[in-house]
């Protein structure tokens, strides 16, 4: 066993078999600290500078639930979890909008999570020296993503980012799961990752060669995801009527483990699904009411 700056990288046995395949044309996917150093130059070459923008637009659910919370506590009172922060990018993100907010990043990858940390300490040192402003530093946790190793209603937020298209079926069940367990109700998940097939139809074909492409072993599994609950029926805001009857979201999933869905937005090559655990003295469930059709 040995360590990766304070994160053990232990026996790859402790690793589930699908995180030890290879990911992005890398031969050592998630664990080396080539992979970690090199992944937002990758990313963002890849998506013409549009990642960071795709990713933020999960910022507006997180930012509406914590308006709402301040009603109840200090910005400083809320818990907000990042589950598979990766290389911590979104994160300082986090923190640059939310600078008091306490906050968990976890992954599974010590070398990822070793970068994420460095980041965020660039990022705190920076925002002190440029602005004057500290920030709350954010615990980074090394855990799978299907076994979080926190309480029972923990937090307020939980956001995730293009995870879910990186694992296969039966692990997303069990991390929607995992999600619903440790936001304590009234809280949200917010969930972004690429678009499905019939989401955005005049793209589908661009979905259907990425894996080829750029190597994405549970990709298909994903975009061509079959529990998909008819969009007409969402009622959704960022697409077109003609999209609406034959796009879908995966949403099966989190409503077996108890979500209820709150709101979706289609984003460039990217969507973010918002869920709600019901319960809570400030739980804000949304109705979503059928499309006419003029």
């Amino acid at each position: 066993m040995w360590s990766v700056g304070r994160y053990l990288l232990g026996d790859l046995s402790q690793y589930p078999d699908y995180y030890l395949q290879n990911f992005h044309w890398q031969t050592d996917g998630w664990l080396s600290t080539k992979s970690a150093r090199t992944y937002e130059y990758t990313t963002e070459s890849l998506f013409s500078g549009s990642q960071d923008a795709m990713q933020r637009q999960s910022f507006v659910s997180v930012s509406e639930h914590i308006s709402l919370l301040k009603g109840i506590k200090e910005e400083h009172e809320m818990k907000l979890l990042e589950v598979a922060c990766g290389t911590g990018r979104l994160h300082t993100f986090i923190k640059d909008n939310w600078p008091t907010i306490e906050s968990v990043a976890s992954d599974l990858s010590p070398y990822y999570l070793q970068v994420a940390e460095e980041n965020m300490q660039y990022f705190a040192e920076y925002t002190r020296s440029v602005t004057g402003r500290e920030i709350s530093f954010p615990k980074f946790v090394q855990a799978k993503a299907e076994d979080l190793p926190f309480d029972d209603e923990e937090f307020d937020i939980v956001t995730c980012t293009y995870l879910f298209h990186e694992i296969p079926f039966p692990v997303r069940k069990e991390v929607a799961s995992e999600m619903f367990r440790v936001l304590e109700p009234g809280g949200i998940a917010v969930i972004t990752d690429s678009f499905q097939k019939g989401d955005i139809p005049e793209r589908d074909h661009i979905g259907k060669r990425f894996p080829a492409n750029y190597h994405e072993p549970y990709y298909m599994s994903y975009f061509e995801n079959t529990d998909l609950v008819p969009l007409l029926l969402l009622a959704p805001p960022a697409c077109s009527l003609l999209a609406a009857f034959s796009a879908g979201f995966q949403v099966k999933i989190y409503q077996e483990a108890g979500f209820v869905l709150r709101t979706h937005q289609c984003a460039h090559l990217s969507k973010v699904l918002t869920f709600e655990k019901p319960g809570g003295s400030h739980a804000k469930i949304r109705p979503y009411a059928l499309w006419a059709i003029v």
